[in-house]
């Protein structure tokens, strides 16, 4: 089989490949044969897909954890492939033929705890996101956050005081599970731990919290560590972290952990890919797309573009 178009409808693209038509990441339902989910968060997840979907089975699981329901789902087809991506539980990027071209969604420059990184196998044509595609974005080595966190929590503790870690329910708040589990009394949110055992499941070693609460109301003892979601306020936790890419624009205590590529990753994972086409979608797209130009890649953003594969290189 081969890869026979590329369409791009702003951010979303949507390949032709062995005669079927194939959505990457839609935000909406279109006129195709099947979709890829590159993971299940809610802004690459559609809540109701009416096509059959390309996915991880972690990711299926998650999602109807979620409320979505998937009717049927593929993790392999002929000619196509899935990688682990590194971003959360069953996040793939996926790759069309030998090289053909490779979709990243969104990735992990990085090892994190019980996650990898994306590995950079080389593709002709690269599409990629751009989170943090911007110069500025470079985050310190997890092992430096996780020490600095560490010391925040000891000085807590020192005063009999309870401290909350806060990371989106999917995919940071398990991470924050797996890297402060050493913390007693762990008391964990019930949106978290609901999906919390969907890696478990899946082989990951996170902690069985002493107590499952829906509401910081529910903590009736000190000192304590608090896994739960970003929109909770704790009052009852001596400090409220948040664990985010954007930890410069987060107005209360924040550390720079990310489940994305930052800008120095991003640039390094193309270098190594070395395509002969990149294509940036989701974030900075058009700031990263310039970057690159400036090292000599073929590369522009996404948007509007319908091109069979052999007027790749006219751009």
């Amino acid at each position: 089989m081969s890869l026979e178009k590329v369409q791009e409808l702003g951010d979303t693209v949507i390949v032709k490949y062995g005669g079927k038509k194939i959505a990457l990441d839609p935000e909406t339902n279109l006129d195709v044969d099947l979709i890829f989910v590159s993971h299940a968060h809610m802004d690459h997840l559609l809540r109701r897909p009416k096509r059959p979907i390309i996915a991880s089975r972690e990711t299926v699981e998650v999602a109807g954890v979620r409320g979505v329901r998937v009717d049927g789902f593929y993790e392999s087809l002929d000619g196509i492939s899935l990688i682990d991506s590194g971003h959360i539980l069953g996040s793939r990027a996926i790759m069309f033929g030998d090289g053909d071209l490779l979709y990243t969604g969104d990735f992990a420059g990085r090892p994190r705890g019980f996650l990898k990184s994306l590995p950079p196998v080389h593709a002709k044509v690269l599409i990629m996101e751009s989170t943090y595609g911007k110069a500025g974005y470079v985050f310190p080595p997890t092992g430096v956050v996780v020490e600095e966190t560490m010391k925040l929590i000891a000085g807590a503790y020192d005063f009999g005081e309870g401290v909350s870690l806060h990371g989106y329910s999917l995919g940071k708040a398990q991470l924050l599970s797996y890297l402060f589990k050493s913390w007693r009394p762990l008391v964990i949110n019930r949106r978290v731990y609901a999906i919390n055992e969907v890696y478990r499941r899946h082989g990951v070693n996170l902690p069985t919290p002493d107590l499952v609460v829906d509401s910081q109301d529910e903590i009736k003892l000190k000192p304590f560590v608090y896994i739960t979601h970003m929109s909770e306020h704790v009052e009852k936790a001596a400090l409220n972290i948040r664990f985010t890419g954007w930890a410069k624009a987060v107005r209360e205590q924040a550390m720079p952990l990310s489940d994305h590529a930052d800008y120095n990753e991003l640039i390094g994972f193309v270098k190594k890919v070395n395509p002969e086409l990149v294509i940036t979608v989701h974030g900075f797209k058009a700031e990263l797309a310039a970057k690159l130009r400036s090292l000599g890649f073929n590369a522009r953003p996404a948007g509007g573009y319908q091109k069979s594969l052999d007027e790749f290189q006219t751009y």
